[in-house]
This record gives structure tokens, C-alpha cells and sequence, in this order.
């Protein structure tokens, strides 16, 4: 390691750019009486439990969603009326129904009810997740699982399965898709010179004709497993779901968000895909970054009670365009912390004032930010990572002991002041020891790593060894590697916890004894990060399934909490403890962000009560 005292840029620099979207105020979970509910049932008249409901106030950048209980009822909390009237559009949808909606007026000294049945859907395909496509994959054979597995690491590791499964094409077809894919960053062309992915190409004729036979014009339907609709706890959940432009202009909204499950999977090559992280300031406020390169916004403030966005400007040094951003956290003092373009901001959210600290080369601020116990912040670096000392504005730099590919993406810091890193294509977790300075690395290798490995034929294996997967390429696309990507420690724990994403399980790290546990999801989702609430429960998104998933250290069991929209593409969750505490994620897809608070069975209770009193049901929505 070496020290070295960094640069300074001072606040002076920033332009602040203000987006104005005035809208009804959020929801408070815990509050009652409810001010709309219904009961959802199926052509039948039997009820439909965890059937998502939303409501969205005409003029307004906020939509509210909740879930019917176990009778087929739903309890909105209390909704603030639109800009004009009271008008909301209200509609239900489950997987295999076709969605029901209706335009109710809610007066806010009166309850209103509003009762949908929902009719079966002839095609219910645009309305699945990406688990339920990959379950329903062919893999009954040796082969078929073999090239399941290298669908599945090849061609969801930036979007959901459903993205291209939705489609349907023959062989030629699915080849010019997969050349398509070839020659795509997450979110836009490269253009025809760019470098194509050695591994799509690869593989490009073998996946165009097992994809013909499972998604081709004239393939036989696929059967799906779909999964449970939420029940109990995983369906008293509420989300508030606010737009975020993708330019200065309130109207430059993405044309697909995923709020109408018809629509299928939306892709992010239509102007979306710039919000990526989260966090909330000590006044409830939510300052997300701006991933993508533009000329308006660093990062973007939300005003959850207003649903208000701000944007703020820090100008990158060609003078114009703004200098983009990525990973961001909160520091117990209440100052947010940031990385932007190889450097660390620093934003004071009372007085809305930033400063830049940035590292002297080859050094760059890179990834996700954790404080540690002694008010260092940690964050990743070129082949590690760096502790930023805001006492002398010192940066120490931590080297990787394999080198590897270089990439540091996730970094987290535990409360004894340590750092952790996360080599995402090298299945392994980096650890510094913050007072010595010594370097030691965990291998991310759950029993039953192999399995997948196994499907690996001898010219796969010679194949990958070629281009170097887990040794030096920064090859993610490994049948049987963990990925672990984002990672989190307990700030009053002694547990660091890591997503592993093609492993599908959570992986936690003993501070003291560097000794790994492994927790497999209950479903075969891409864990993207980690964050650990007040109460040591642990929170991932996961990216591929549209849902938040809580495991509890002490059961060791998890509650998964669906979102209302599809296609979402989570990179991020944050935790609110001065909330429930309440869960933030960022839908990158669809630059929309979504606050998930929790409700006890003793709040919805409260629900049904008041709910008797309501007005009679408007009938079934059309």
C-alpha cells in the first residue's frame, strides 16, 4: 500500500440544474385509514390473493401499488389527491390474466371502493419474469442443460431473460439477434468497430439453434412454472414508484416503464438506463447518480413527499458535459459520499454544496462506498481499492493479492475499519486489514459451485481457458462462477454479506475469522447487491426477477417482495432506518426509483376496518 495526500477541486465548479415534477405527496405505510380498496377476484368470483394493484393521481410523476391479502382484498394507504381534482386511474394485474382498470374520483374525507375480476389471459408470456423464462428452457438432455447454462451466463448478465425470450425468430433470425447482442454495451450500440463479445460470438450458432427450437416461429409452447403470487408478509408490502426524466424536460420520459405488464420486458436502448444508486439523506430526501455520460446531470435529488426531482451538474473538464456518477452511500454525519469519473465527491445535502477529492494517477474512485467504523470511506479502485481518510483528505491504496482482470467492483467497510472488494470476475472477495495494511482474499465457492462447471465440455473448458476467465480477461460469462458483485458490511455487526450473482445465493463473510456461509436464494435470481438494515436483516435486489428479497440471519430464511413493474434491471438497494426502516431501489430501466415500506398484519388490520365503512364497490373494472 502507499499513501498519498489528494487534489482538491472546491464547490465553486458546480452548476445545479433544477427539474421540477410537482405531484401528490407519498404514502406513509404505517398511517390509517385507508382512502381506497377493493376486492380482485377471478372469473370464477373465487378471490385472488396477491393480485398488484397500483394507483397513479392524473399529473403527477408517483405511482402506489399494494397487494391483495389472502381474501383477494388490497388497503391503499392514504393518497393525496392529484394537481387537478381527484382523479387516479387504478388497475390490477397477476401473471396469466389479462389487467383490469378503471378511473375512480377520491374524495379525501370520504373511502372509496373499487372491485376488479380479471379475465384470463390468451398469451400471458410479456407478463413473466426472468426465472420463469429460464425455468421453462428446455433441459431435458445433457446438451440442453449445457446450453441452457450458457444462455443464461452469456445473455442475461445485462438485461432480464424476458428481454429476448418475449420474441420469437428462427435460426437466421436469433443469429442476427445474437450479433446484435455481440456488439451492445448495457445500454446502446457500439458501433460496427467496436470489439464484439469474444464469448456471444463464440457461441452464436449453437445458441441460435437451441433458441430456434425453444422460441422459433413454429416451436411448441413452453411450459412455464409460474411462481406463487406473494402471500402473507411478502404481500402487505407498499410501493411508491417516482419518474425521474431522463433529461432536463419533465415530459422526457421513457416510453416504456414497466408498469403495464402487456408491454413486455422494456429494453434500455431507448434513452433510459442512467440511474444507478441510491441514498437517502437525513431529511428523507433521495439522491440517486447518473451512470451515463450527458450534459445536464451528475446526480438527481427526489423529493419523496413531492415527488420534485432536482438535477445537479458537476461539469466534467471539457467545460460542457457533465461528469457522470455511480456508486454513493451516507456517512453517520449525514454527508453523502460519491464516486464520479475516477474521483470522490463529497455532498453536504443541508446546503447542497459538493467537493471533489480526487486520487493521484493511475488511481480512480470506481464502484460502490461504504464508511467504516472509524469514518474512513472505502471505495474500489483499478486491482483493489482505496480507504479516503476525510480527517487529512488521504488516500491509501490496497493492492489486490491476485491481480487478476483488475476489476473492483463492489466495496464495503466494516465497523473495526477494515475494507472489503468484491473481484467480480475473479470469484473472489478482497480484505484490508485497516491498521496493518495486510491484504487477504476470500474464494467465493459454495458447496455445489460445480455443478454447473460440470455441463462444460472439453472444448468449452480449453475455450475459456483461451480467453482467460478467472484468470486475466474480465470474462463474466463462466458457467459455475459466483460473480460476486456488490457486497455490504453490518455497521454493527461483524458480518460482511455478498451478492453473488451467477451463484444465486448470498454469501456471508466472519470479520474475524474470514470464514464464509453460503445462503442459495429460493429462487435461481441474480442477487445484485447487499445492504443491511438497523435490525442486521440483510436486503438484496434481484435483477433478474423484478423483487427485493430480506433474509434473516436468525431463521436463515427469506421473504421476497415483488415490485409492480417489470423489466426493472435493479443495480442498487439502500436502506432507510429512520424509516420501517424502508428499502430504496432504482429501476435503471426505466429511470424510475421506488420506495418499499413494510406493513404489519396489525396495520392492515386497521386497513380492514376502516375499509368497512367505505363506500359501496364501483363493480368490476374494465
Amino acid at each position: 500500500m502507499f499513501e498519498s495526500r489528494s487534489s482538491v477541486v472546491l464547490a465553486g465548479m458546480i452548476l445545479g440544474v433544477c427539474v421540477l415534477l410537482a405531484g401528490a405527496a407519498a404514502p406513509a405505510a404505517a398511517q390509517e385509514p385507508t382512502p381506497l380498496a377493493g376486492t380482485v377476484t377471478a372469473p370464477g368470483g373465487e378471490p385472488m390473493a396477491g393480485v398488484a394493484v397500483s394507483a397513479r393521481a392524473e399529473g403527477t410523476p408517483i405511482t402506489t401499488s399494494v397487494f391483495t391479502d389472502e381474501a383477494g382484498r388490497y388497503y391503499f394507504p392514504p393518497l393525496a389527491p392529484p394537481l387537478e381534482g381527484g382523479r387516479y386511474r387504478v388497475w390490477a394485474q397477476a401473471v396469466g390474466y389479462e389487467s383490469a382498470s378503471a378511473h375512480v374520483v377520491l374524495d379525501p374525507a370520504d373511502q372509496m371502493a373499487q372491485d376488479f375480476t380479471l379475465a384470463d389471459a390468451a398469451d400471458f408470456t410479456h407478463q413473466l419474469s426472468g426465472v420463469e423464462w429460464l425455468d421453462a428452457l428446455p433441459a431435458e438432455t445433457r446438451e440442453d442443460r449445457r446450453l441452457k447454462e450458457v444462455f443464461r451466463v452469456t445473455c442475461t448478465e445485462c438485461h432480464q431473460a424476458g428481454l429476448v425470450l418475449q420474441n420469437r425468430f428462427d435460426e437466421r433470425g436469433w443469429r442476427a439477434m445474437i450479433d446484435l447482442m455481440a456488439n451492445v454495451s448495457y445500454h446502446g450500440w457500439r458501433g460496427r468497430n467496436a470489439r464484439p463479445s469474444i464469448t456471444i460470438e463464440y457461441y452464436r450458432d449453437e445458441l441460435a439453434a437451441y433458441l430456434a427450437r425453444a422460441r422459433g416461429p413454429e416451436s411448441p409452447p413452453l411450459t412455464f412454472d409460474l411462481q406463487p403470487r406473494p402471500t402473507g408478509e411478502a404481500a402487505r408490502h407498499v410501493v411508491t414508484e417516482y419518474d425521474i426524466p431522463i433529461a432536463e424536460l419533465p415530459t422526457e420520459l421513457t416510453s416504456i416503464n414497466g408498469s403495464d405488464w402487456s408491454e413486455g420486458i422494456p429494453s434500455g436502448m431507448r434513452g433510459g438506463g442512467g440511474m444507478h444508486d441510491a441514498a437517502v439523506d437525513d431529511d428523507g430526501n433521495v439522491w440517486i447518480t447518473d451512470s451515463v455520460p450527458n450534459d445536464f446531470r451528475t446526480l438527481a435529488k427526489v423529493d419523496p413527499r413531492t415527488g420534485q426531482v432536482t438535477g445537479f451538474k458537476l461539469t466534467a473538464p471539457d467545460g460542457r458535459r457533465a461528469r457522470n456518477s455511480h456508486g454513493i452511500t451516507k456517512a453517520r454525519n449525514g454527508i453523502l459520499w460519491f464516486d464520479t469519473a475516477g474521483s470522490l465527491g463529497r455532498l453536504d445535502p443541508t446546503t447542497e454544496t459538493f467537493t471533489l477529492y480526487t486520487p493521484p494517477r493511475p488511481l480512480r474512485v470506481g464502484g460502490s462506498l461504504q464508511e467504516d467504523g472509524q469514518g474512513n470511506i472505502w471505495v474500489g479502485n483499478r486491482h483493489g481499492a482505496l480507504k479516503f481518510d476525510p480527517g487529512t483528505n488521504d488516500f491509501t491504496y490496497y493492492q489486490n493479492r491476485t491481480i487478476g482482470d483488475g476489476q473492483t467492483y463492489g466495496t464495503a467497510a466494516d465497523r473495526l475499519g477494515n475494507g472489503w472488494w468484491a473481484q467480480f470476475n475473479m470469484d473472489i472477495v478482497g480484505h484490508a486489514n485497516g491498521t496493518t495494511g495486510e491484504v487477504d482474499e476470500v474464494p467465493m465457492r459454495p458447496p455445489g459451485a460445480l455443478d454447473r462447471e460440470q455441463l462444460l465440455t472439453p472444448e468449452d473448458r480449453d475455450f475459456f481457458h483461451r480467453i482467460g476467465a478467472m484468470r486475466f480477461s474480465g470474462s463474466v460469462y463462466n458457467p459455475g462462477g459466483q460473480a460476486p458483485r456488490r457486497l455490504a458490511a453490518d455497521p454493527n455487526g461483524d458480518t460482511v454479506w455478498v451478492a453473488n450473482w451467477w451463484g444465486s445465493n448470498l454469501a456471508k463473510i466472519d470479520i474475524h475469522t474470514l470464514e464464509a456461509t453460503y445462503y442459495r436464494l429460493p429462487v435461481d435470481a441474480h442477487p445484485y447487491a447487499t445492504v443491511v438494515d438497523r435490525n442486521h436483516m440483510v436486503w438484496t435486489n434481484l435483477s433478474s426477477d423484478d423483487a427485493v428479497a430480506r433474509f434473516d440471519p436468525n431463521t436463515e430464511e427469506y421473504t421476497i417482495f415483488r415490485l409492480p413493474s417489470l423489466g426493472a434491471e435493479l443495480r442498487h438497494i439502500a436502506v432507510d432506518d429512520a424509516g420501517g426502516p424502508d428499502v430504496w431501489v432504482v429501476y435503471r430501466e426505466a429511470s424510475r426509483a421506488a420506495r418499499i415500506q413494510l406493513r404489519t398484519e396489525a396495520q392492515l388490520q386497521a386497513a380492514r376496518a376502516a375499509s368497512a365503512v367505505a363506500a359501496p364497490a364501483a363493480g368490476g373494472g374494465q
